[in-house]
């Protein structure tokens, strides 16, 4: 059996040349069938070995299925003692697992020039550094050393795979990580992939699709869209760049705008400017965050006075109100008094000409409105679904709104609030805002049966259950009866 890529992402996670490569994003797209006839790609050096990896023994099954398709084609056998292909010149491809953290010790004083780890999401970021020291070329300076990876969003290592992959730069552009390697040595780039790629699959399974469009919606971002936005626990998991994003452009000066402040000393603060359109579009056009420059979650420690100072140095426009935590307007105890000169925090804004007012700080209630910014609109003429709007929208260049809101998790113990453990600064700042500016309840009608209007709005509600649910729209229209 012969394999070769198809000429989209999956040639060209097999044509890069960085140190790194992750070949990741939906179901389907070949990524495993890629790696291991990747793994093959010098085994006419005797001096290659190649490592192949998965995070557990029975998962490691599948790659072994993937091999026996192929690696006898090159004249290579199995040596089951040791999990190894042995190739005609020598080279081996081994397959190894790291079921529990302290097995990557077992390939402690182990070279390798190739490495591939399938579903990276599944390993610690420890266990895939370690690797890294098991990769040289003694015997042939000739052989690069490489990593090569695959995955689906999702997973124990979600969070930490994002960071280093997806969160760096755009997909194929390649990063360095300058500051654990000045040379420039260690490259790394990311290669989104999807099920359509795999035109082979969709000859031969056209219903994959429809089974991944059935998944719940979490599950279905990740492996038909192959989402890195989504993951267990995530709070909005409705919030998107691709939709609640826009590029920078300048506000409409009769457009009403207004500046919010979530407070933090130790902590970072948070402000940002809004401000809202002709329809009701609430926009975040600016922001600054106090947050340490390479650190998480540590504040700049700076003095209310000095806060004050930025706001006024960033803000160019006149803006009709402000308005911050309620908290700051209570007299510091002591050990909090390095934050202000004055007896509470508001005071020193107040001195220093940032006049703030008091936001409703209703947890649940503002939770509720931050969903209902976020939430898709649906847009109807003449009773078909002609598009989709959104009542919340901030600026792509807002980096510290798009890493910190995409990350938040609800609370564990009271689900319909957000973790406070976490980066919630730039949060509970859209929570005062959009509770400045609530959008009120639909107001709902009854409207008698029989009657033009009721059947018009049962004959719209039967569209979209027909296409959302795959059935006919008959069926739909005695569903929503």
């Amino acid at each position: 059996m012969s394999w070769e890529p198809y000429p989209n992402s999956q040639w060209e996670f097999c044509t890069r040349a960085e140190f790194e490569v992750l070949y990741g994003g939906s179901a389907g797209p070949g990524k495993t069938d890629c790696l291991v006839s990747l793994a093959t790609r010098r085994v006419g050096n005797p001096h290659y070995k190649a490592l192949l990896l998965r995070r557990t023994f029975p998962t490691l099954i599948e790659i072994s299925d993937r091999c026996w398709d192929l690696y006898p084609g090159f004249g290579a056998y199995y040596r089951a003692t040791d999990h190894r292909w042995v190739f005609p010149s020598g080279a081996i491809i081994e397959l190894g697992h790291m079921q529990h953290e302290d097995d990557k010790r077992r390939y402690h004083g182990r070279g390798f020039q190739w490495v591939g780890f399938d579903e990276l999401t599944e390993f610690t970021l420890s266990q895939y550094l370690y690797i890294f020291s098991r990769l040289r070329s003694a015997k042939d300076p000739g052989l690069p050393s490489q990593i090569r990876s695959t995955t689906n969003p999702g997973g124990p290592g979600h969070a930490w795979v994002k960071r280093r992959f997806i969160d760096g730069a755009p997909p194929g552009v390649t990063m360095f990580d300058l500051d654990a390697d000045p040379q420039g040595s260690i490259s790394r780039v990311f290669i989104p992939g999807l099920v359509y790629d795999n035109k082979g699959l969709m000859e031969n399974d056209p219903g994959y699709i429809a089974r991944l469009q059935a998944l719940p919606e979490i599950e279905r971002k990740r492996y038909l869209d192959g989402d890195w936005e989504v993951f267990d626990g995530q709070v909005f998991t409705g919030l998107s760049q691709l939709t609640h994003g826009t590029e920078p452009f300048e506000i409409p000066p009769e457009w009403e705008k207004f500046m919010v402040l979530d407070w933090g000393y130790a902590k970072p603060f948070s402000v940002g400017w809004y401000a809202i359109d002709y329809d009701g579009i609430m926009i975040r056009y600016r922001e600054w965050y106090g947050c340490e420059e390479g650190k998480v979650d540590e504040g700049l420690r700076l003095t209310a006075d000095k806060v004050a100072e930025g706001i006024l140095q960033r803000e160019k426009e006149k803006v009709s109100f402000r308005i911050a935590d309620p908290s700051i307007f209570s007299n510091l105890p002591k050990f909090r008094s390095r934050e202000a000169h004055g007896p509470n925090i508001g005071s020193d804004f107040s001195l220093n000409g940032v006049h703030l007012g008091k936001a409703d700080n209703d947890r649940a209630q503002g939770l509720m409105q931050v969903h209902k910014r976020f939430a898709k609109v649906a847009e109807y003429k003449e009773g078909d679904l002609v598009g989709e709007t959104v009542m919340f929208r901030a600026f792509n260049d807002q980096t510290h709104f798009w890493r910190t809101m995409l990350n938040l998790q609800a609370d564990k113990n009271r689900p319909e609030d957000v973790s406070t453990t976490a980066e919630d600064h730039i949060y509970d700042e859209v929570r005062y805002a959009t509770m400045a500016r609530v959008i009120p309840p639909k107001r709902i009608e009854q409207m008698p049966r029989g009657t033009v209007r009721y059947e018009r709005q049962t004959m719209i509600k039967a569209k979209q259950l027909s296409k959302r649910r795959g059935i006919s729209l008959e069926q739909a229209y005695r569903q929503v009866r």
